[in-house]
């Protein structure tokens, strides 16, 4: 995890230095939480184009390894017990992508309507008992199963779960906001990311108040980052 308090004190500095401006706590909080979906989101499209690059035969060092890494914090199982004759499968709500659906060690495909539509209609590719699909329903927390069950089993989901918004939370003392730590909540993020939370928080509080300035100190902070990274 990330110290939501180290990186705001961070923020703070180098957005009051020489009078650049001041970011609040409630405007800090709301930058907070997107900058950590975006670096979240961008682990799953990184994983997809590390695939592509040639594989450092060192596993500490390992681009695929290191993104699973980061990505361990958010993983989560669900089990469900299926009543026969129910296509509905309920998953909840805090599922932010499923990795796998399986059922008596079989995994369940993921497919959409249109190829639903196809396979249903062709017997060869129809799906079976021992070859299940499903597809998403409309809204969140439920899967269409084909074909229904016709007994009662558990369904295993593996899935990453959604952030938890990171927060920083105060008391007001002699009109100071002062940081309460027993209301606050870290960044979920793997501790190695704390420089690129604050650049990114950086890049986005030049925009909210209007100082180009904290931008251009942001861009070149993470030019900073990337030299390190490759020396």
């Amino acid at each position: 995890m990330v110290s939501i308090d180290t990186v705001y004190q961070k923020v703070l500095a180098l957005t009051n230095k020489e009078q650049r401006g001041y970011v609040t706590p409630q405007e800090f909080n709301l930058l907070a939480d997107k900058a950590q979906m975006e670096i979240y989101h961008n682990y799953f499209h990184n994983i997809k184009t590390a695939y592509h690059k040639p594989k450092n035969q060192m596993g500490g060092s390992d681009e695929i390894e290191m993104l699973h890494e980061r990505l361990h914090p958010f993983k989560a199982q669900l089990s469900v017990l299926q009543m026969g004759g129910n296509a509905l499968l309920n998953i909840g709500g805090n599922m932010h992508f499923i990795n796998t659906v399986t059922n008596n060690g079989r995994e369940v495909v993921e497919l959409t309507e249109k190829e639903v539509a196809n396979s249903e209609n062709n017997p060869l590719t129809r799906a079976t008992a021992d070859r299940q699909v499903y597809t998403r329903s409309p809204g969140y927390g439920t899967l269409r199963l084909y074909p229904t069950p016709t007994a009662s089993s558990t369904y295993w989901i593996n899935y990453w779960i959604r952030p938890k918004p990171p927060r920083w939370a105060y008391v007001v003392v002699n009109e100071k906001a002062l940081y309460n730590s027993n209301l606050s909540a870290d960044f979920i993020l793997h501790s190695s990311e704390e420089e690129n939370i604050v650049t990114r928080i950086l890049q986005l509080a030049g925009v909210v108040i209007e100082k180009p300035g904290i931008v251009e100190i942001a861009m070149a902070d993470q030019a900073s980052i990337k030299r390190e990274q490759n020396d």
